[in-house]
């Protein structure tokens, strides 16, 4: 690892690998906190990437579907550049050789899923997209001589002088804390899930971008709009629920209670297609009423070729998907929100992926954009990036103390402590009584932990679990209080004390009827 790089990604899925192939000779570090560039959430992406590549499709009725989804809280303009450039994202892909399925007269295959009003999904390897994505990206990255790669390099801090960047602050596993010098920064490290009880998001989706722009003082936008996905296998599978993609609804199968009763046509005319946030508090209803909750997998012909990763993780489960009604639970699955690339960032700071607010989800993101929004925004980030330049200082850094950490089965404790308190209190169903309760709950676990005894430690799989649970305490605080903030529900924000979408919370102004509901008019 050298002294100095032109940037430094931090976070090496779908958009921190994006931004490093838009880099071209300029000397580039990729950071992970992990022991492999394969980690994170975007490889576990089932559905696919949504993208107007048909004749049938347009970029405009792309973004109408994402405004709607989004209950007119995106931005539209960032809505628009999304949708734009989703057939350059995907041509690029192609010319990289990214094996997207195709029918059999050698056409992008597109699927339907819920909320879009076209066949727009593109899918790789049946359900394996995300995988077949990175290891794509991952490869190319590999060829580009410009390109150093760190792992187990766990990033901290940002280092900011007269506001402009001047590196990251990490603990090391070879090196212990390191400064790494950097004019530009892009962070990248993905989302929140690990700080909810139930999420299909992997273990090191602890916030820490976001919890590292709070330490910083950014902007963050929308921090409250949490995603729930409403098909979790409900089998616990070490820290997280695997998620059962979508597509499966889109492909016809069906959600039914423990008495066969099919239930979604009383909560939405869509049905099983709604947006995720109605399924999800639909299926969340059900379950609050005593109901076990099931998707019917067996209108599926061929479950075992069109959904391979969906049959694999049933089966370990002890399940048959073409006989057995499959359990599902609501899990925490996606932020809309994070750092604001809107706002006035830092000189030489960028962010892409989940930890950024974009603008273009809004309050519920449509189905599979979120592994476009990684293509097409991790390439305009670094593109940003690149055009600016000012000189790195000589800065003396003071690196944090490590002399008080605990055990590690005291920081599981607490980490699991934490995650029931978040998806009890400020889950699926919010009220001011139960987020007033979340806070109170996690100013007693924040005291707690500094009454925990600790020694000096520079175990690295330690330090980082202490490190990541002071992140998940920070973010927890912070998105509590943006949901107390937000006094109205919309999306996949639900408050019991004000179920009614406000139209002062639209920032997308539209045209309304006579009887007050919304004309799909921008």
């Amino acid at each position: 690892m050298r002294q100095i790089y032109d940037l430094i990604i931090v976070g090496s899925g779908a958009a921190g690998l994006t931004a490093a192939l838009e880099t071209g000779d300029n000397r580039v570090l990729v950071v992970t906190k992990t022991g492999s560039f394969s980690s994170g959430s975007s490889p576990l992406a089932q559905g696919g990437i949504a993208a107007s590549v048909g004749n049938d499709d347009s970029p405009e009725l792309h973004k109408m579907d994402t405004v709607v989804a989004g209950v007119y809280s995106g931005l539209l303009d960032q809505i628009s550049f999304l949708t734009k450039n989703g057939a350059l994202a995907i041509d690029k892909l192609v010319n990289i050789n990214m094996a997207f399925d195709k029918t059999s007269s050698g056409l992008l295959e597109r699927n339907h899923e819920g909320a879009h009003s076209r066949r727009r999904v593109l899918k790789a390897g049946g359900d394996a997209t995300g995988k077949i994505l990175v290891e794509t990206l991952y490869n190319e990255a590999l060829k580009r001589e410009n390109i150093d790669w760190e792992c187990n390099l766990f990033v901290y801090n940002l280092v900011i002088s007269d506001n402009k960047i001047q590196g990251i602050i990490g603990f090391s596993k070879e090196n212990g804390w390191v400064f790494v010098k950097s004019p530009r920064v892009l962070l990248a490290t993905g989302g929140v899930g690990q700080l909810f009880g139930h999420t299909t998001n992997p273990p090191e989706s602890t916030g820490d971008s976001i919890a590292i722009a709070i330490r910083s003082g950014l902007a963050l936008k929308d921090i409250e709009m949490v995603q729930f996905h409403p098909t979790a296998l409900n089998v616990k599978n070490g820290d997280s629920l695997m998620l059962l993609t979508e597509a499966l609804r889109g492909a016809g199968a069906r959600l039914v209670r423990d008495d066969g009763a099919l239930f979604m046509g009383k909560y939405s005319p869509l049905k099983e297609l709604a947006p995720r946030d109605v399924v999800s508090r639909s299926i969340w209803k059900e379950i609050s009423n005593g109901h076990n909750v099931f998707l019917d997998l067996k209108p599926i012909e061929n479950i075992d070729i069109k959904f391979p990763t969906v049959t694999s993780f049933c089966l370990k489960a002890g399940l048959n998907p073409r006989r057995d009604l499959i359990p599902v639970t609501p899990a925490v699955h996606y932020i809309m929100g994070g750092i604001d690339i809107n706002s006035e960032l830092p000189k030489g700071l960028g962010v892409a992926g989940e930890a950024a607010f974009t603008g273009v989800h809004g309050a519920n993101r449509l189905a599979s954009n979120s592994l476009l929004e990684c293509l097409v925004y991790g390439k305009s980030e670094v593109e940003k990036l690149l055009m600016e330049y000012h000189d790195v200082l000589e800065i003396d850094i003071d690196f944090p103390l490590l002399n008080s950490i605990p055990d590690a089965e005291d920081i599981k404790k607490v980490k699991s402590e934490l995650q029931s308190v978040m998806y009890k209190y400020c889950g699926i169903i919010r009220s001011e009584v139960s987020l007033n309760r979340a806070l109170e709950e996690i100013n007693k676990i924040e005291d707690n932990v500094k009454k925990l005894s600790g020694e000096s430690s520079v175990d690295f799989s330690r330090v980082v679990s202490w490190l990541e649970l002071n992140n998940m305490i920070l973010l927890g605080r912070e998105l509590t209080m943006a949901a107390l903030a937000r006094t109205e529900s919309r999306g996949a924000h639900f408050r019991v004390d004000y179920p009614e979408t406000s139209i002062k919370w639209d920032r997308i102004k539209i045209k309304r009827g006579k009887d007050d509901t919304t004309q799909d008019t921008v």
